[in-house]
């Protein structure tokens, strides 16, 4: 069984991670953690910032490489068979095709918690993979303050 988890390491990532390796565990799954990195832009432009616009694009993909391999890690750490991934390009199209590509059983994602208007607003990666994976999608909500 494979359990593709999408990873964003915005503050929910680690509950997510929590989940996936809880689920990964009860079902004997491999998880693959795929995480969508912005696209290079195709112009920076003509200044003298454009090299130093480039370096930091490429610091940026090697920290979220390190970020990914290491969620990888502490799954295989746990005992669960883990690959990480770090792609390019829009989240919930890669997130789609990389599952369709690894023929997974499960995916995992997680939501921010912005409410419905800014769904409206922004669109949501979440929803988009629910309305059109193929196989079952597991939504793990944004923690709640205690105080709610």
């Amino acid at each position: 069984m494979k359990i593709l988890v999408a990873v964003d390491f915005f503050p929910q990532t680690e509950q997510v991670l929590e989940i996936a390796q809880r689920q990964a565990a009860a079902l004997d799954a491999e998880l693959w953690l795929i995480h969508a990195a912005a696209p290079e832009p195709a112009f920076k432009g003509y200044g003298a910032g454009e090299r130093s616009d480039r370096k930091q694009t490429a610091n940026a993909y090697r920290e979220e490489h390190r970020l990914i391999q290491e969620a990888a890690a502490a799954a295989r750490d746990a005992g669960i068979e883990a690959t990480g991934l770090l792609v390019q390009g829009p989240p919930a199209a890669l997130i789609l095709r990389q599952a369709d590509e690894l023929n997974a059983d499960m995916i995992i994602v997680g939501t921010h918690g912005f409410g419905a208007a800014m769904s409206l607003l922004l669109g949501s990666v979440s929803r988009t993979v629910l309305k059109k994976a193929r196989c079952p999608v597991l939504v793990v909500p944004a923690g709640r303050p205690e105080s709610a």
